[in-house]
């Protein structure tokens, strides 16, 4: 009942000085704001970027392994770095749950092209529509790519190749690793392989057509190894290695280097983890600032209320009574300016993660941030303030 009594008087009391209460509030209210607003950006932002590093949602620790040659012109021939015999020899490791070729990279697939003059490798860009500047012919359409046409645009220079003369190439048929392509537009850019640049988008074919005519092709540039629960990374690691080094399939003609994607995840979480902390104990100044606005409005409180601190105590109101009330005036200032904060917080974190294209993350943390936090400043800067409230003689005040 004590309990209550005091929060009915705290309450009235706030409720008596509004507009002090609300210019006391503000800094509560931007400095919690402004700490919410950071961690839900930082925390969505990371877990994006991770997300789109890790292309899984899978949490076991997953190795990729490389083959890097020692001459860089086997990247042009049509060599498998990776073999099944590889796969069988990784597989046979133990604490190894699963090993093979990493998932094919769409955005750089090099496919064997039969032109009239000669075959070569050729980049291959995957589309459901394009939107390319044309010479000559048309851009491929959603129908295309929807009925899975076998039909192809490529670049002036695949054209010339193929014909001699680029517009005569329009309605030729282009041979991809054995399949047949009708070439139906040719387009302006001539890019070629030079020593700096790899020569790209030089043929685009439907993403749904690629799908259904290699749906057997791998990548065997690279293998990925699935450890199992409670494996060490390094020790499977360094056995995966060695293995390799003395029984792979291009031993002799290169090097075996390890990518271990989990590992780089974790460091980049705890990168982005930091630089958010850092910023928000930065917006976190403001908060020390505001508590020091909620004593101040406490002290004066207390300087103008003398004569009800005295009447209280002549009717039997305890030191600890008195103290009580006005720790709980803090909390309610500070609780509900938090509320508020974390409100507008949430807000302001929405419509930046709208401008910026990434997702927000509000966690349990974010809010024990808003609450605890609010709770902290409220007992820390009203105690003093109540202390000397309870503290007041009754013979003095009576004076």
């Amino acid at each position: 009942m004590n309990f209550y009594v005091n929060f009915q008087s705290a309450l009235k009391a706030v409720k008596n000085n509004k507009k002090r209460s609300l210019l006391t509030m503000f800094g509560i209210v931007i400095g919690i704001a402004a700490v919410i607003a950071i961690l839900a950006i930082g925390r969505g932002f990371e877990k994006a970027t991770i997300k789109n590093l890790t292309n899984s949602d899978s949490k076991n620790v997953e190795i990729t392994i490389n083959f890097t040659p020692s001459d860089t012109n086997l990247y042009q021939a049509n060599v498998d770095f990776f073999k099944d015999s590889d796969i069988n020899l990784l597989s046979g490791i133990n604490d190894v749950k699963k090993a093979d070729y990493a998932e094919q990279d769409e955005s750089a697939i090099y496919k064997q092209i039969s032109f009239p003059k000669e075959n070569k490798n050729e980049a291959i860009s995957l589309a459901k529509s394009t939107d390319q500047k044309l010479f000559a012919g048309r851009n491929l359409t959603e129908f295309d790519n929807d009925s899975e046409n076998k039909v192809a645009v490529i670049d002036k220079t695949a054209a010339e190749d193929l014909a001699g003369d680029a517009e005569s190439a329009l309605g030729q048929g282009i041979e991809i690793d054995g399949q047949l392509f009708n070439v139906v537009g040719i387009t302006t850019s001539t890019q070629k392989d030079s020593m700096f640049v790899m020569a790209k988008d030089n043929i685009f074919i439907p993403k749904n057509t690629y799908h259904k005519y290699f749906e057997n092709d791998k990548d065997k540039s690279s293998v990925k190894i699935t450890l199992k629960e409670g494996a060490k990374p390094d020790v499977v690691t360094t056995e995966a290695v060695k293995e390799l080094k003395e029984k792979g399939s291009m031993r002799d003609v290169g090097k075996y280097e390890v990518y271990d994607t989990k590992l780089l995840t974790e460091g980049l979480s705890k990168i982005f983890s930091t630089i958010t902390m850092f910023i928000t104990a930065v917006a976190g100044i403001s908060l020390v600032i505001a508590g020091v606005g909620v004593m101040n409005m406490m002290y004066i409180s207390v300087s103008e209320r003398t004569k009800e601190i005295g009447i209280r105590r002549a009717l039997g109101a305890t030191r600890k009574s008195i103290m009580l009330q006005f720790l709980i005036e803090g909390l309610i200032l500070t609780l509900t300016g938090g509320f508020i904060g974390y409100l507008i917080g949430i807000g302001i974190a929405s419509i930046a993660g709208k401008i910026m294209k990434i997702p927000i993350s509000v966690d349990l943390f974010t809010i024990s941030i808003a609450v605890g936090v609010s709770t902290f400043i409220g007992l820390v800067f009203s105690v003093m303030p109540a202390s000397e409230a309870s503290k007041k003689d009754l013979i003095d005040i009576l004076r």
